[in-house]
C-alpha cells in the first residue's frame, strides 16, 4: 500500500520465472531423431468441449485451459520431429492474398493432431470433523476427473492413424484443526488450516505430454521407443490398451520368448555333449583330480603295453614261452661239446623253473646273462658272419 496516490505501489516480488517442466518431457526428448525428418506434422484445433464455466468475483471464464493446442505443439517440438505452424494461418493467408507471398511454396503437412477435453467431472467427497470440548481437528477431500482425446490424421488420405484417450483424477483436500474456548464471559474461536489441489491447467499439460508422446510411438516400431517408455515414472503416468502400449508389450514378450528359446537350446547342446563324453574319461579326469600328478611325469595308463603290470596285456594265450637269455643260453649249450647229447627238455625245464621263481629272475634281470659267460668259444661263430672265403 502507497502512503500518497502520487507514488506507485511496491510490487510484490513471488518466485522466480522458471521453464516449464513435466515427466514427460525426458521420454519426448528421447524420440529425437527416432522419427523420419522427411515427414512433417502440424496441430489443429484441440477444444474445450467440457462445457463448464466458473464464476468468480473478478468474472467468469473456462475451468479449463484453452490453449491445448499450443501445448501440444510444443510437445511435439520437443521430440524434434518436423513441425509446420498451423495454428494462426492468417499471416500466410493474408500474404498469399497481398501477392508477396507464394502460396506454392508453402510445405504441405503429412501429418496432423487434432482432438478436445470433453470431460470435467466432480465426483463427490468426503471428511469429518470431530471437536471435544470446543477442541478437534478437521480434514475434507473432493477428486475431478478430466479426460481428452487425441487423434494423428493422414493429410492426404484422412485416415486416422493413431489415436489415444487418457484420464486424470485431480486431487483436493483441506485439513485443519479448530478450537474454541471461553475465557471468562469472551470466546475465543481459532482455526487452522490448510488446503491442497493439484493445479488442473499444469495437470491438462501433462496429459497432453503423455498423450503427444503415445501417437508418436503408434507410428514407430516398437523397439525404437522401448528405452524412451522407460524413462517415464510409473507414479506419473501408465498406458496399457493404446496400440503403442500393446504393440510394445507383444515385442517385449517375444523378445523374452526368443530368450528363454536361446537358454534352452544352449542347455540342451551342453546336455549333449556331456553325455557324448565316454564314461571312462569322466573317470580318468575324476582318477587325476584324486590324485595330482606332475603334466612331466608319464602316466601308467600311456606307458605301452608291454610295461603294463597285466599278465593278460602281456601275454592274452597264457603262454610265456622261453625268454631272450633261455634261447641264448640254449644255443651255447648247442655248440658246447659236453652237452649235445643232454635233450631240449632239460632248457624248458630250466625255463619254467626261472619263471616260477621271482628272486631269481629279478637277480638275472640286475645281472643279465651273456654268451660270453656261457661258453666263450662259440661267440664269434654266434653273432659274426662266417667269411664264405
Amino acid at each position: 500500500m502507497a502512503i500518497s496516490n502520487k507514488q506507485p505501489v511496491t510490487l510484490v516480488q513471488g518466485p522466480p520465472i522458471t521453464d516449464i517442466f513435466t515427466p514427460f518431457d525426458m521420454a519426448l526428448a528421447c524420440l529425437k531423431g527416432q522419427v523420419r525428418n522427411d515427414v512433417t506434422f502440424s496441430v489443429g484445433a484441440i477444444l474445450d468441449q467440457t462445457g463448464k464455466d466458473v464464476v468468480t468475483n473478478g468474472g467468469s471464464g473456462k475451468m479449463v485451459t484453452q490453449g491445448a493446442g499450443d501445448m501440444v505443439q510444443s510437445a511435439l517440438f520437443q521430440a524434434g520431429v518436423t513441425l509446420l505452424n498451423r495454428r494462426d494461418p492468417r499471416i500466410i493467408e493474408s500474404e498469399a492474398r497481398w501477392g508477396i507471398r507464394d502460396a506454392r511454396q508453402i510445405k504441405s503437412s503429412d501429418y496432423y493432431v487434432t482432438g478436445s477435453i470433453n470431460s470435467l467431472d466432480f465426483i463427490p467427497g468426503g471428511g469429518f470433523d470431530v471437536q471435544v470440548g470446543g477442541v478437534g481437528p478437521s480434514y475434507s477431500q473432493t477428486r475431478i476427473i478430466v479426460g481428452l482425446d487425441l487423434a494423428l490424421t493422414d493429410t492426404k488420405t484422412s485416415k486416422v492413424v493413431a489415436n489415444v484417450s487418457l484420464q486424470k483424477q485431480i486431487a483436493a483436500q483441506d485439513y485443519g484443526i479448530n478450537a474454541g474456548r471461553f475465557a471468562g464471559h469472551t470466546l475465543l474461536n481459532i482455526q487452522l488450516g490448510k488446503g491442497e489441489r493439484e493445479a488442473t491447467n499444469f495437470a491438462l499439460r501433462q496429459m497432453l505430454n503423455f498423450a503427444t508422446f503415445d501417437l508418436l510411438t503408434q507410428v514407430i516400431p516398437p523397439a525404437t521407443y522401448e528405452s524412451c517408455r522407460a524413462q517415464i515414472p510409473k507414479e506419473f503416468g501408465s498406458l496399457n490398451l493404446t496400440r503403442g502400449s500393446v504393440a510394445l508389450y507383444k515385442y517385449q514378450q517375444d523378445k523374452l520368448n526368443a530368450s528363454n528359446n536361446a537358454t534352452a537350446t544352449a542347455d540342451n547342446v551342453l546336455a549333449q555333449n556331456k553325455a557324448s563324453v565316454p564314461a571312462s574319461t569322466s573317470l580318468n579326469e575324476q582318477k587325476h583330480s584324486d590324485n595330482p600328478k606332475s603334466i612331466n611325469q608319464p602316466s601308467k595308463d600311456t606307458l605301452p603295453p608291454r610295461q603294463k603290470e597285466s599278465e593278460l596285456i602281456q601275454n592274452p594265450d597264457g603262454d610265456t614261452g622261453p625268454s631272450k637269455e633261455d634261447i641264448v643260453k640254449y644255443i651255447s649249450l648247442q655248440h658246447s661239446p659236453s652237452s649235445v647229447s643232454k635233450p631240449v627238455q632239460n632248457t624248458k625245464s630250466a625255463s619254467i623253473k626261472k619263471q616260477s621263481t621271482t628272486s631269481d629272475s629279478d637277480q638275472k634281470k640286475d645281472k643279465p646273462l651273456t654268451v660270453e659267460g656261457l661258453n666263450p668259444d662259440t661267440t664269434e661263430n654266434y653273432w659274426m658272419v662266417q667269411d664264405p672265403s
